[in-house]
């Protein structure tokens, strides 16, 4: 089935912002890859897919990060393949200026704008606030039955999924995608923690540079989209509670490598991402602490210490316990404005 492409904006008074709306798909609008789609969408853009079953309705939303772009390449994959889907599907694809901002699909947010995925727990004014209230009162609109949230990871690594919630539906909304679940008491501002009466799962579908992260979009949209009976689990989940944040002091200074850099405070090491989801036991050597003290690091969790899981070791970094390590990334920017990892305690 070919759609003929219509475009047009809806501004939403309590918001403050405009959201592109389509509901018609045209070979102009698709163009010839997922750069050129990304680029005639203009802006940020909720997609309206009919199902065979219009008395219900699914939400996938995307790119809320410019650098990641697995879930918009599986969605415009999806869409030149005239997918149809099982019910009514509205695809919000958010952060469409920063993903098109040069070098593409390198920049997290705009520069000098806030993380739009932090942006979902407060009534500010400035412009991610505002994109991010937007997102919300479509969803909200329509009443979904479920919603996945579709990342890539900010370094290598496999897919996972994460959620506020370990209920039923939400594990089996995630095991169309990953057999990893993370059930996580912390809270970022991300969409993930807002009420939209029905489940909400972020997925991670690997790295941005790895091609297996776009095969597990792609099949997992598929199925999600597929499945008559949304809540049936597809696969076994391996599930991981209460993870935490190592983040980086403001003023300490980092850097990757083989070896202690003296001129930073810390150097990790340099295949650090190798460990997400590895085997990391105890004692376990991530990299070099110039003088020797653990104050460049804390914890998202202020009642938790972090000499309780990492130690130094003759000017290493060191794990003290055996853990589970993910999200890790290699991107200095990344590493000091967001964390250095989340891990959890080995089950």
């Amino acid at each position: 089935m070919r759609f003929q492409h219509g475009n047009y904006n809806v501004d939403y008074a309590m918001s403050g912002i405009k959201l592109n709306h389509v509901s018609e798909i045209s070979p102009q609008l698709l163009g010839a890859n997922t750069l050129q789609f990304l680029s005639n969408l203009g802006g940020p853009t909720v997609i309206h897919i009919p199902g065979k079953d219009k008395s219900r309705c699914r939400v996938i939303v995307t790119l809320l990060h410019g650098n990641e772009p697995s879930g918009l390449k599986a969605i415009h994959s999806l869409l030149c393949d005239n997918f149809v889907p099982q019910v009514n599907t509205k695809i919000i694809i958010a952060s469409v200026v920063a993903s098109l901002t040069e070098p593409v699909f390198t920049h997290r947010m705009l520069p000098g704008k806030r993380d739009l995925n932090r942006c979902f727990n407060h009534d500010e004014k400035d412009l991610q606030h505002m994109l991010a209230n937007a997102i919300c009162e479509e969803i909200k609109a329509c009443q979904p039955e479920g919603i996945v949230d579709i990342h890539n990871t900010s370094g290598s690594g496999p897919s996972f999924s994460v959620s506020i919630d370990s209920s039923r539906q939400h594990q089996a909304i995630a095991s169309y995608f990953t057999h990893r679940f993370i059930f996580t008491d912390i809270r970022l501002g991300s969409i993930m923690e807002k009420d939209f009466g029905c489940p909400i799962v972020t997925i991670e579908a690997g790295g941005s540079q790895d091609t297996e992260a776009d095969v597990t979009a792609i099949n997992g949209i598929r199925a999600y989209l597929s499945a008559d009976m949304l809540f049936a689990q597809a696969q076994e989940l391996a599930l991981i509670t209460h993870p935490r944040r190592l983040e980086l002091c403001k003023e300490s200074s980092l850097h990757y490598g083989d070896h202690l850099n003296p001129a930073v405070d810390i150097t990790l090491r340099q295949d650090i991402e190798g460990f997400n989801f590895g085997n990391v036991v105890q004692n376990t050597p991530l990299g070099w602490i110039k003088d020797n003290d653990l104050h460049h690091f804390h914890l998202d969790e202020p009642t938790q210490r972090v000499d309780d899981f990492f130690s130094i070791v003759d000017g290493m970094l060191v794990t003290k316990k055996h853990l589970v390590l993910f999200m890790i990334t290699t991107r200095v920017d990344i590493a000091k404005s967001d964390c250095l990892l989340y891990f959890a305690e080995k089950p």
